[in-house]
């Protein structure tokens, strides 16, 4: 458990760039005592709890990795259970009994085999109507009342439905379609006046090419993958992994935090590079039900608008069905975890996969957020770039994790820091110390708190990994464990709120028979404009929170706040948005009416997520106006709180900022985006006294402002300003 921090008596601001000289023109003052020895000395040394989490449990990591200064474990017992390895399941046990000896810290794994949600196989090997299934779908096209037929094609089940559509200039009308009886293997039908298309859609079992085919060898498994749609296929998985791992545990809420989770998903991806023989959208037999409860129409005659189609009525379709995808998939999944956990007293949490793409949100999905949301402690995980990856990579898609945590009022979240990503794979899990230090500094910029990594500690004859010394590995780990102290519990803070444009995603999406990255082409104008948008705000030094739509509906207005969870907005700017569901719009107009600021970006929409909402929608934005990314900077003129009030040289691209508030007291965060020293200033509209405490060293100094710190490449300090 941690340690409860009395309440702060002064401003914080956290800088994370390194001090190299101490700041000049400004005597330094006496410290203040406000927080008290006993967290200065926690600073000095900081708890287990705060520090990194490594990869696996075993005895010889117990060992190394309270050598190397690690606070605890990432714990994977698959081997144990399944595959006879580490002494079996009886040493699970005591193996986490002498980690909570050494007063480290424990999470539980829930893999067998990457990506989790298989159990190895053996949630598909209890009953194979578990097992993932695909909807594609074959066609055939003819014109007037002449016979047609469409065979079950090879690698695919059975056919679940088949729709004769009429074609208007070639383009099928799928609102005129017409569901034509299926046989076992066969559908046959009488084509329509002029010209139609017959559509027939199949079942693919998806046991080959997708992402759990991929990892087979690395970790001995089936590659049997479940439908986590079904809830009863995911009690199978708890029953395969969490239940027999928690009952080698004693008192499993005292020993583990919770269990942690590795990218389970939709599996509808294409991982391979030539082309599928299908392309799949997600099924499950209950998906027409829950549609039709959810949206009050049936989905069935319009099945082939969820392949084609850019008219109005064909983008809806896709967007109602990638909402019942996101909901069935929420509660199945992530919130049967959640309560299988909290009825234990421990906590759910886990990363997802390809997070820094909206169309991937939705091809994985269903809805990143939504389905993420439901996990009590959110995630992410984070690449570990090269010196000529570092100024581009994309750090700020751990702002999708810190906004669901605003959303859900989750005081935590957690990151990954990821070798292989962005670094040569599996060829570089030993990155350099600095690049470590880069990747944990951008992570806390966009609000994590809590850090999680597999890098290799000790060489490797491969070459694949060199290793760390015991002292710089030491260094890393109190690093972390001090930014982990000060920003665990800190809520990021804005008044900027930026809407989650997944309906508009989910709109667009078709599935795809070409590799998961290639299909990612037909999404890079939207996607880009979401990019320019989150880029002209870090640009003019304005931090956002993503909400999601579900949010701003459930939000409260008042007096020209938009309050979500933790949250409290003055402007809301909406990127690309052509549908808005009529009860967001309602709220988006009690806030404008109260004296909140909307901004629509590059468009506005014209109609709602049904037709009916089409007419409201439009008049209630006829008169709105519309900017470009780069009016925001003009538009947002008082994007902090009075409180907020210090400022910082050199501005963003070099010297980037984000500010939190933690216990009523505000926090700044400053991040050296650059490989060289840097001077920066430090103002305030008066002279003010500030501590700086240094997560490098653990030292803490007073000085005066304004003042210029040099500040080295990589590295951070922070600074306190109070009395």
């Amino acid at each position: 458990m941690r340690k409860p921090l009395r309440a702060w008596a002064m401003a914080v601001i956290v800088l994370l760039v390194r001090t190299t000289a101490l700041a000049a023109d400004a005597p330094p003052v006496a410290p203040a005592m406000e927080w008290g020895e006993v967290f200065a000395a926690q600073f000095r040394d900081p708890p287990n709890d705060y520090r990194l989490m490594q990869y696996q449990l075993s005895d010889q990591g117990l060992e190394r990795n309270s050598r190397y200064g690690s606070g605890g474990f990432l714990a994977f017992f698959y081997q144990n259970l399944y595959q006879a390895h580490h002494g079996g399941p009886e040493q699970i046990g005591p193996l986490v009994e002498a980690a909570r000896k050494k007063g480290m810290r424990v999470w539980l794994a829930d893999d067998f085999g990457y990506p989790s949600g298989m159990a190895g196989g053996k949630v598909v090997a209890d009953n194979p109507a578990y097992e993932v299934r695909g909807l594609a779908h074959v066609s055939l096209e003819g014109a007037g009342a002449q016979p047609a037929a469409i065979e079950l094609p090879d690698g695919a089940e059975r056919i679940v439905s088949a729709v004769l559509y009429p074609l208007d200039a070639g383009k099928p009308q799928f609102v005129r379609g017409q569901v034509v009886p299926v046989e076992a293997r066969r559908v046959s039908a009488i084509g329509l006046p002029g010209p139609w298309r017959l559509c027939a859609f199949v079942t693919v079992i998806r046991n080959r090419d997708v992402q759990a085919q991929s990892t087979m060898p690395q970790f001995k498994h089936t590659g049997r993958y479940p439908d986590l749609l079904n809830p009863e296929a995911v009690a199978r998985f708890l029953a395969h992994m969490h239940a027999p791992i928690a009952a080698h545990i004693a008192d499993l809420s005292a020993k583990v935090e919770g269990f942690y989770t590795n990218e389970p998903h939709l599996m509808q991806l294409h991982w391979a590079q030539p082309e599928a023989p299908f392309a799949c959208q997600p099924w499950n037999d209950r998906l027409p039900g829950k549609f039709r409860e959810m949206h009050g129409y049936d989905l069935t005659p319009l099945l082939g608008a969820l392949y084609e189609g850019d008219d109005l009525a064909a983008r809806r379709v896709r967007m109602h069905f990638q909402q019942t995808v996101a909901e069935l998939l929420a509660v199945s999944f992530a919130r049967q975890i959640r309560d299988w956990c909290q009825a234990r007293g421990i906590s759910s949490s886990g990363h997802l996969l390809l997070d820094e793409h909206l169309a991937m949100h939705v091809a994985a999905y269903g809805d990143y957020m939504k389905f993420a949301s439901e996990f009590d402690v959110p995630a992410m995980d984070t690449g570990i770039p090269n010196p000529d990856r570092i100024a581009s990579f994309n750090y700020q898609f751990a702002r999708y994790t810190s906004s669901i945590a605003t959303w859900k009022e989750r005081d935590r979240t957690m990151c990954l820091l990821d070798p292989i990503i962005t670094g040569g794979g599996l060829n570089r899990l030993s990155p350099a110390m600095p690049l470590l230090f880069n990747s944990v500094n951008m992570a806390c910029l966009y609000g994590i708190s809590d850090f999680s990594t597999y890098v290799a500690l000790q060489a490797r004859p491969d070459g694949r990994a060199t290793g760390y010394s015991v002292e710089d590995y030491r260094a890393l780990n109190d690093y972390v464990g001090r930014l982990c102290l000060l920003l665990r519990g800190a809520r990021p803070v804005t008044s900027v709120a930026l809407y989650y444009p997944i309906a508009m995603f989910q709109a667009d999406f078709r599935p795809s028979r070409q590799f998961h990255n290639t299909s990612l082409a037909g999404y890079r104008k939207r996607q880009g404009a979401w990019n320019a948008t989150e880029q002209a705000l870090g640009n003019a030094d304005l931090e956002c929170t993503i909400v999601h739509p579900d949010a701003v509906a459930q939000s409260a207005v008042d007096q020209g706040r938009m309050k979500i969870g933790y949250g409290s907005f003055r402007y809301l700017i909406l990127p690309q948005v052509d549908f808005v569901p009529w009860p967001v719009l309602e709220k988006i107009q009690a806030f404008e009416a109260g004296g909140g600021t909307v901004l629509w970006v590059d468009t506005k929409p014209q109609v709602g997520t049904y037709a009916r909402e089409d007419a409201l929608v439009a008049a209630a934005l006829q008169e709105a106006k519309i900017v470009r990314p780069a009016d925001l900077a003009t538009r947002i003129t008082n994007p902090y709180d009075a409180q907020f009030n210090l400022r910082f040289q050199p501005g963003p691209g070099r010297l980037a900022v984000a500010r939190f508030q933690r216990e009523g007291q505000p926090m700044y965060l400053l991040v050296n985006r650059t490989e060289q020293p840097l001077k920066a200033e430090l103002t305030a509209p008066s002279a003010s006294q500030v501590k700086i405490w240094d997560p490098s060293t653990g030292n803490i100094t007073g000085f005066t402002l304004p003042t210029v710190l040099e500040i080295g490449a990589l590295r951070g300090v922070v600074v306190l300003a109070g009395r």
